[in-house]
């Protein structure tokens, strides 16, 4: 599925635990050897998180739309409560993603719904879960992480690989697949498309409502319209018609 994805530099976050190699400047090095414009984060807290995208949002009439790489560690979902999936130094104590929603949303309207989010993380689709349930703007366009557990130095080289791609002009779907080619047999790079998972929810609100009594299907079709306005504003439909709520095919 083409969506509208822009990017003017990249901004890398750093939140790492003391020892770990230093794989953020080393991209951040990379980047800026190749011609590509890198700003790099270093990240002590939550709280710094917090700062650099705030900052971000701001800056985008000054300094473009970045795309927000985010080099950290994530728990594994197999062995965590949804709720408390997250990322950091220490994966299983840290914020869930599910926070970032906020974070997100408003970066992703100043930059016109563009926002692609590169989550260089074990378990980094975890990212995905900052759509949240409606209660902001779509945090992203698109956000790119693993389904999987990966070491260090794989994705390192699938991280490099992934933005020479984007730097010679290629699609973000080639640049995901020419990534995935430097990871080893089991591990899983996967781009999500935050339409495509926000159709996926939007059709279980209306196919499969927990509430009881079951209401009617015109109350749910409502409720259903009203989360995806809220995620995907009516101008931006009308602008950009793979917004549309036809998307979520609700009957």
């Amino acid at each position: 599925m083409d969506v509208p994805v822009g990017f003017d530099y990249v901004l890398i976050l750093e939140w790492l635990k003391e020892g770990d190699q230093p794989t953020a400047a080393r991209l951040h090095e990379f980047l800026r050897d190749i011609g590509y414009p890198s700003e790099l984060i270093a990240c002590n807290s939550w709280e710094d998180v917090q700062q650099a995208l705030q900052a971000a949002g701001a800056a985008v009439a000054s300094k473009g739309i970045p795309v927000v790489h985010i080099e950290t560690h994530g728990s594994n979902p197999w062995e965590s409560e949804p709720e408390n999936i997250g990322f950091g130094p220490w994966a299983d104590s840290a914020p869930a993603w599910s926070r970032l929603d906020a974070l997100l949303a408003p970066l992703n309207v100043a930059a016109g719904f563009q926002l692609l989010v590169v989550s260089a993380a074990c378990w980094g689709s975890g990212v995905m879960a900052a759509i949240g349930a409606g209660e902001h703007p779509a945090p992203f366009v698109c956000a790119l992480g693993l389904r999987t557990e990966v070491s260090e130095g794989r994705l390192r080289d699938a991280m490099w690989e992934f933005y020479r791609c984007l730097k010679r002009g290629e699609s973000l779907s080639e640049g995901v697949e020419s990534a995935q080619r430097e990871l080893e047999e089991g591990q899983e790079l996967r781009l999500e498309i935050g339409v495509l998972l926000a159709a996926k929810i939007v059709w279980t609100v209306y196919h499969r409502p927990k509430i009881v009594p079951v209401v009617p299907p015109f109350i749910r079709w409502l409720r259903a319209r009203l989360l995806w306005d809220r995620w995907f504003p009516r101008d931006l439909q009308r602008r950009v018609p793979i917004y549309g709520f036809e998307t979520a095919r609700i009957p």
